[in-house]
């Protein structure tokens, strides 16, 4: 009883601080979707379903779904999407992402970048279907085809970095 160690304020707040940084990140990505950038670009990859599809499988404890449905809100107001639709997609995504954790964990990224593709693929048709039947009409299948191939194109980037944070800020979370 005499000998147990109780951590200390600064080392407990460190953690908490080191266990924000995926939803600090994520939340980072949001704000990146939506800020304009003068580029003139329509369609932009999925940097936060990349950063959920991440952390859901490598720190799914940190990525958990209340986070990612209060991620999905926010999305929702700053772009003037329904609300509930990303968050919506973003835990089915979340969803998915957690039931084949075991598939991914300790494998060659190939597989995972591989999970992703197609993991990506059905959200991005579940995304579709869902504004189509929200506004009651058959919409343009290309924005989304077009979104889905530049996520899967700058997954391997983003996996890559968010792998080197995890080794350098969260190994001990």
């Amino acid at each position: 009883m005499g000998n147990e160690v109780t951590p200390t304020i600064a080392y407990q707040f460190d953690r908490i601080l080191r266990g924000s940084v995926p939803f600090a990140l994520t939340f980072l990505l949001v704000l990146i979707s939506v800020v304009p950038t003068g580029i003139g670009a329509v369609v932009t990859p999925s940097f936060v379903g990349i950063s959920v599809f991440y952390w859901s499988i490598h720190r799914p404890y940190l990525m958990n779904a209340p986070l990612v449905f209060l991620i999905g809100v926010l999305f929702d107001f700053l772009t003037g999407t329904p609300p509930g639709l990303t968050s919506l997609i973003l835990l089915a995504l979340h969803g998915i992402a957690l039931t084949q954790r075991r598939v991914f964990i300790g494998k060659a990224f190939v597989l995972t970048w591989f999970g992703y593709i197609l993991v990506a693929f059905g959200i991005a048709m579940l995304s579709w279907l869902i504004a189509c039947l929200y506004s009651l009409a058959l919409l343009p299948l290309m924005p989304v085809m077009t979104q889905y191939a530049l996520s899967v194109l700058v997954f391997p980037m983003f996996a890559w970095g968010f792998g080197k944070l995890q080794n350098n800020i969260l190994r001990h979370t």
